[in-house]
């Protein structure tokens, strides 16, 4: 006599992600939501690179997937941005969280995310209004140190030796 075992267990929040009405709210409500992402749940990840969902997510999992999304869309890179548009001092958590994000997205998409913050004229501005907070420093000594391919990190050294003279 066998017995049917099922083992694979379907995870709660597969069990939401059947529903069509689900919202990301209730998703972030699982505990086990990071977990998932990190697993690579592909049900999880494809809702989560939902545009609306992804503008409304800071993110720190460091899922590939995400990642490329966030580092080719722009208008998310600039939401993402637009929290250095925020008065000092900075929030600290959100400020590593943010650092985290954009220092995820540099070590991944190194000509694209100095590309984009070329274009930011106010760029070099914003770093050193919130030079003070730790965070931040630690954003800028990773665009010092950590830009691999000869390009990007000739203009990030450009962009050092402006916040050098100020």
């Amino acid at each position: 006599m066998f017995w049917k075992f099922d083992l694979h267990s379907s995870s709660h929040i597969d069990t939401l992600l059947e529903r069509e009405d689900v919202t990301l709210k209730e998703l972030m409500d699982e505990e086990d939501v990071l977990q998932e992402c990190k697993a690579q749940n592909r049900k999880l990840i494809e809702f989560l690179l939902k545009a609306e969902c992804l503008e409304d997510l800071l993110l720190t999992s460091d899922v590939s997937q995400m990642n490329d999304r966030l580092g080719e869309d722009e208008s998310l890179l600039m939401k993402l941005y637009s929290f250095l548009l925020n008065d000092s001092p900075l929030n600290p958590l959100l400020a590593s969280f943010f650092s985290k994000v954009l220092s995820i997205l540099i070590s991944r998409k190194p000509e694209q995310i100095v590309d984009f913050l070329k274009k930011k004229r106010d760029f070099v501005d914003l770093i050193i209004k919130h030079i003070g907070t730790s965070a931040i420093m630690d954003l800028l000594l990773r665009l010092l140190t950590c830009i691999e391919p000869p390009q990007p990190r000739q203009d990030v050294l450009n962009v050092s030796r402006v916040l050098s003279c100020c």
